[in-house]
């Protein structure tokens, strides 16, 4: 089995009042998982589980999410490419707390610039902005490109959320 890099963007910004969606995508293979949190969601997110510091909770709650999508291709990844979205080394430490054994390298896409020596976008960041529009409307899923939704609702945040919270994450 041949390993893949894969990318992860967002489409939208935890802080504003609408849908986020975040999308993990295979450099060579194509192959892209992703999920929506849906506006409402996220205002009760905010308002139960965020505690003091805004961008360090964001984060958190983009950490969890990626962890989420990863979980499903972690066997099949050499590298994990995530976008300057939410403060990287937050989102390291989280998943390597998450994700406990894995064999692949988390960089950010800044890092990943510097070794190809150009500017270049995500591969994920179309795929962010689909999953935004068509991930709640499952009647949308096999229109276009074909997309594989993972479910994201209060009770998985919150699961994490505590997980992370009893080990002072």
């Amino acid at each position: 089995m041949k390993k893949d890099d894969f990318h992860v963007d967002m489409s939208g910004r935890i802080y504003e009042k609408r849908n986020v969606g975040i999308a993990l995508v295979g450099t060579n293979t194509k192959i892209n998982y992703g999920c929506v949190i849906k506006g409402n969601l996220l205002q009760l997110i905010k308002k139960h589980l965020f505690e003091t510091n805004i961008y360090y909770d964001s984060a958190k709650l983009y950490a969890i999410c990626i962890y989420l999508l990863v979980k499903n291709i972690k066997n099949k990844a050499r590298t994990l490419i995530i976008c300057n979205d939410e403060d990287f080394r937050v989102v390291k430490k989280i998943l390597d707390y998450l994700l406990e054994n894995y064999d692949f390298e988390i960089i950010n896409i800044t890092e990943f610039r510097k070794r190809l020596g150009r500017k270049v976008g995500s591969l994920a960041d179309n795929y962010a902005k689909i999953y935004r529009r068509r991930g709640l409307k499952p009647t949308r899923h096999n229109h276009g490109k074909k997309i594989n939704v993972v479910t994201v609702n209060f009770k998985i945040i919150k699961q994490y959320w505590e997980i992370l919270r009893g080990n002072k994450m």
